[in-house]
């Protein structure tokens, strides 16, 4: 593990591979000693809780989604032989023989690594699954399972390099996004139609997992020619978008579409946002009055509203880092319409195969203006924020295939973090009072490691195993510093490192704080 200095517990990422083999007492020859400063006191943590409220259902014929209630601080889930941590109340296992039972057990793990008594659960795949889920989508449903997923015939991607790859699940694959920011236009149009028998004219249904606590994924429906263009933080014109992030789903409307009178009844979900690492299924579904969030088939949001227009676009905007699992669409049948966005230059050439083009140019006032060219023109000469739009023949494929590297899987967390405050209630950058005692919070957001060492201008404080029965977890750990073990007047600096398992380099964090000065 590389070296990684975080100033003030922000940035930086942690991978956390999923597939973890238990480290118990003992087997490593040289676990950390416990060491506490005269100066320090452990505020004492709970003992984990056992698990409660066992859940299971199916995404797959060959995966189960195991949920749980509890607040511990990570879990450990046992299945077959295999051992996996995870930072919440939920699993996904995949692989899985579809007909077999799966028997699971979940305990609790606190932030020092004690484990609860096991939470058991079993279900067999193929009983939980409902392979009807699809039956009112039209089309081709994408599988992102590989580069042929991204054919430039049927998406156009705007992403950093090296923002998308693909990470292991079960015995396939599914591309991931690493980045602050990637979208995904559709080339296959939605055409709203008649009511089918949910009420729904049309509908979009997106497979997508977060990545981290700030994950945040949107499925934005866009009236024409707002496809064109860029992907930006405003809601375009006459759109609709399924907003979702680890806090929950909500739909948002453009202000100027026409409200309605619909009410629709919420469905019972303990959840209803991402959850890292775990698939769920959303769905858009489009009435004449209303525009209806579903996650795995239960309403979690609406928005009373009607769209105006009867052919929209979907788009897919991931911030933060989730993987694809599929996509789909329901209304009435459309064909891929193979598009090109080409950014102009004074002498951009129009590509010979296009049976169509057009020059899109964004305006004040969140307006666009289109201007069809003439059939046959090879150059056009306008300059940029105006891009020019060509529309291919059907067996047309503008551009290539994306290159898509293997990545390990897992859940990716935050680094850790240190904050300081006073007894008094006092926190920096305000200056504490030299009397008294400081509160040392140390969050650790890594999986996998074997303890903690707290430094104070250099010296260390604190040493702390956190794998008394196996791997240490996500969790908080507290600690009263008596000030009279520092110099009033004078700035301290603390340093946290995070000792990984595999006794490579720690991941550290440092914060500096300032000593008020005797009265």
């Amino acid at each position: 593990m590389d070296r990684r200095t975080l100033a003030g517990g922000l940035g930086g990422l942690a991978l956390v591979i999923a597939a973890v083999v238990a480290l118990r007492i003992g087997d490593a020859p040289d676990t950390l000693k416990r060491e506490i400063d005269k100066n320090v006191e452990v505020v004492q943590q709970q003992e984990p809780m056992k698990p409660a409220n066992p859940r299971a259902q199916a995404l797959d014929a060959d995966a189960l989604q195991i949920a749980w209630n509890g607040s511990a601080p990570a879990y450990e889930v046992r299945w077959n032989g295999n051992e996996q941590l995870v930072p919440g109340p939920e699993v996904e296992l995949a692989g899985l023989n579809p007909d077999q039972q799966t028997e699971v057990e979940v305990r609790a793990v606190s932030a020092t690594g004690k484990r609860s008594e096991p939470l058991t659960i079993a279900a067999t795949p193929k009983d939980l699954y409902n392979d009807k889920w699809d039956d009112l989508l039209v089309g081709q449903t994408d599988r992102f399972d590989g580069p042929e997923s991204l054919d430039p015939r049927r998406w156009r991607i705007e992403a950093e390099p090296e923002c998308l790859g693909l990470r292991p699940f079960g015995p396939s694959k599914r591309v991931d996004v690493d980045c602050s920011m990637a979208a995904f236009q559709s080339n296959t149009p939605v055409r709203f139609g008649v009511p089918a028998s949910d009420g729904a004219i049309g509908r979009a249904i997106i497979s997508v997992a977060g990545a981290v606590e700030s994950s945040h994924v949107r499925l934005t429906m866009l009236p024409d020619p707002w496809q064109y263009l860029k992907e930006t933080e405003a809601l375009p014109r006459g759109a609709v978008s399924l907003d979702i992030t680890t806090q929950g789903t909500r739909i948002i409307a453009d202000p100027d579409l026409p409200r309605t009178d619909k009410q629709v009844a919420l469905g019972d979900s303990p959840m209803t946002g991402l959850v890292a690492g775990v698939r769920h299924r959303w769905e858009m579904r489009v009435l004449p009055d209303a525009v209806i969030a579903l996650r795995d088939g239960v309403v979690v949001a609406y928005e009373a509203v009607a769209i105006k227009t009867q052919l929209v676009h979907p788009r897919i905007r991931i911030d933060g880092g989730g993987f694809l699992d599929s996509f789909g669409v329901g209304g009435v049948p459309e064909r891929v319409v193979p598009t090109e966005v080409i950014p102009l230059s004074p002498n951009t050439e129009v590509p010979q195969d296009a049976v169509a083009a057009k020059i899109v140019t964004p305006e004040a006032g969140n307006q666009v203006r289109v201007v069809e060219l003439p059939v046959g023109e090879k150059r056009i000469a306008v300059a940029a924020p105006a891009q020019l739009v060509v529309i291919r023949k059907p067996e047309s494929r503008p551009g290539t295939l994306p290159k898509l590297a293997n990545r390990p899987g897992g859940i990716k967390t935050g680094g850790p973090r240190l904050h300081v405050m006073h007894e008094d209630g006092t926190r920096p950058p305000q200056p504490l009072s030299p009397k008294g005692r400081v509160l040392i919070t140390a969050e650790i957001n890594a999986i996998g490691h074997r303890g903690i060492e707290l430094e104070l201008d250099g010296k260390r404080i604190v040493a702390l195993p956190t794998n008394e029965q196996g791997p240490g977890v996500p969790g908080r750990h507290e600690f009263w510093l008596d000030t009279s073990a520092l110099t009033p007047g004078a700035n301290a600096r603390l340093k946290l490192c995070v000792l990984p398992a595999d006794h490579g380099e720690p991941v550290i964090t440092e914060t500096v704080f300032e000593l008020g000065k005797t009265p």
